[in-house]
């Protein structure tokens, strides 16, 4: 079974407490702190989950989502915003605001920042 995760958010901490949480509980672990780089880590192994923040250096968020969903055997991505949900957007200079939410409807979740890892960790678990 197909147990690889690959976290991309340039939060060094919080990746390296998901890289050992999601570890204990048997997954294979990557972590780019940028776009562009988990992008290359998209092209050249194979993912079930990939946790995506959506503001990134070099490559953003809503491109890494957008290249990663049209590949028909992409992976489940559990997208993490830093604003709350339903209030008003945070646009990325690079995204129209049209295209934010069709964007994000390519995601198989969205959770906010501060997210709860046990909540995280559980959405993690039902993909794999």
């Amino acid at each position: 079974m197909n147990n690889r995760v690959l976290i991309i958010d340039d939060d060094e901490e919080m990746c390296a407490e998901l890289q050992e949480i999601l570890a204990d509980e048997g997954c294979q672990v990557r972590v780019a702190l940028d776009g562009r780089s988990g992008k290359e880590l998209m092209e050249k192994e194979q993912y079930r989950v990939v946790i995506l923040d959506l503001k990134l250096p070099g490559l953003n968020g809503y491109e890494v989502l957008r290249m990663t969903k049209s590949n028909p055997n992409s992976p489940r991505v559990i997208v993490l915003s830093g604003r709350p949900l339903g209030e008003n957007k945070l646009h990325d200079r690079n995204v129209l605001q049209d295209e934010e939410e069709k964007i994000l409807q390519l995601a198989d979740a969205v959770m906010n920042k501060p997210v709860l890892i046990p909540v995280l960790i559980g959405k993690v678990k039902e993909y794999l």
